[in-house]
């Protein structure tokens, strides 16, 4: 009986031993695809803010300091959530955006259709394709 539990206990902690590295491997990919779900997500949910209160929203990215807001612009601009990425996560790239904003209309449409590239620390991307009529689509 004693002898059943030790080697269970050393098959686990071999398993173990070489599942680790593997895991460890594979942890910035699941955390770019995570960052990537929440912003798209986040676009969105500015996107319907936007239709649902009639007041513009945009969605701004600081490349410096790897995160975005989304704001309301009314008679004052007011800070709905502000992101801080992962610092494995990084933007690599923004493309067609006008300032780094993503500026949607009371239609739900954009102002300027765009990309937004992700990568992480293996040098994997994710890219969020923003098309002129406002739909966001995550590769």
């Amino acid at each position: 009986m004693l002898m059943d539990i030790i080697v269970s206990l050393g098959i686990i902690v071999l398993l173990s031993t070489i599942a680790l590295p593997y895991l460890k491997k594979y942890q910035p990919n699941l955390k770019l695809n995570g960052v990537a779900r929440d912003l798209t997500t986040d676009l969105r949910y500015a996107q319907q803010l936007t239709v649902t209160e009639q007041k513009i929203h945009q969605v701004v990215f600081d490349l410096n300091n790897n995160q975005y807001q989304i704001l309301k612009i009314d008679t004052a601009t007011t800070t709905i959530k502000t992101v801080i990425l992962d610092p494995e996560i990084n933007i690599k790239e923004i493309t067609g955006l006008t300032d780094n904003k993503v500026i949607f209309n009371y239609y739900g449409s954009v102002s300027s259709p765009g990309q937004i590239i992700l990568s992480n620390i293996n040098n994997l991307t994710a890219t969020i394709n923003i098309k002129p009529s406002g739909y966001i689509q995550l590769e």
